[in-house]
């Protein structure tokens, strides 16, 4: 079973604390979501996680190994991180940039453009029609999916996604949700995303951890994470409740 753990850790930028003694964890099989207003620290974090970034405190085990002393060629096969910008391409096709998820294990031209983790990531992510398309002439939301769609090719372990959903309409998002939940329960993936749709963490995701000021302000069941208190002292909104799913309504007086 692949675990991820960060113990301990905190980060600082510019004499700015950015996380504050973070510690969790995921195990394959679980989608975790990261939530929390903006600037609440997700995006580092999971950059932490990543190993793109080094806590100046604590540290990072990928199944006890220290993220921080194996070489980055492993990390790369071990951990898929899809960023939060979506950058527009060079004139390649479609298929071409997916592919370039196989360099984490040293493939690359004929051999990577043939793979059938391509071929099935660029189905999971309805970009197979478009396969032979011009990439950087894709809309934004399409580029999204294609940004998934390379991350799903590495075929890691370990999904790590900075708001996947944002660029995307509600057809799409439940899509892409849906991806990551089935590669976590039956891909046995462990799979971390950020989300400001409090919807979808509460339908999509197993945990959640709830982030302000760069700590962990709850780590639980979404039930009990997005309980109306909480929602309301760290976000500031109150919410509606349809069924199990909170809903932001309104501004707090």
């Amino acid at each position: 079973m692949t675990c991820l753990l960060a113990s301990d850790v905190s980060l600082s930028l510019g004499g700015r604390h950015i996380l504050r003694s973070v510690t969790m964890s995921v195990q394959s099989g679980a989608v975790v979501g990261l939530i929390g207003p903006n600037g609440a620290g997700k995006s580092s974090l999971l950059r932490l996680l990543a190993g793109l970034k080094v806590p100046d405190t604590g540290g990072l085990l990928l199944d006890d190994q220290n993220l921080a002393s194996v070489p980055a060629h492993w990390r790369a096969r071990q951990i898929a991180f899809m960023p939060q910008e979506v950058v527009r391409p060079p004139p390649m096709s479609v298929r071409h940039v997916a592919a370039l998820g196989r360099l984490a294990h040293g493939e690359s031209g004929s051999v990577a453009f043939h793979h059938p983790k391509v071929t099935e990531a660029l189905e999971q992510t309805g970009l197979l029609q478009s396969a032979d398309r011009p990439a950087h002439r894709l809309s934004g939301g399409e580029l999204a999916r294609l940004s998934l769609c390379r991350m799903l090719c590495v075929d890691a372990p370990v999904l790590l996604a900075d708001e996947p959903v944002a660029a995307l309409d509600p057809a799409h998002a439940l899509m892409v949700m849906s991806l990551f939940q089935k590669a976590a329960h039956q891909g046995d993936k462990a799979v971390v995303v950020v989300l400001h749709d409090l919807a979808l963490a509460a339908r999509f995701c197993d945990q959640l951890v709830l982030m302000q000021d760069g700590a962990i302000r709850a780590h639980g069941l979404p039930e009990d994470v997005l309980a109306e208190t909480l929602v309301r002292d760290v976000y500031q909104v109150t919410t509606r409740r349809i069924g199990p799913i909170p809903v932001p309504w309104d501004l707090c007086p």
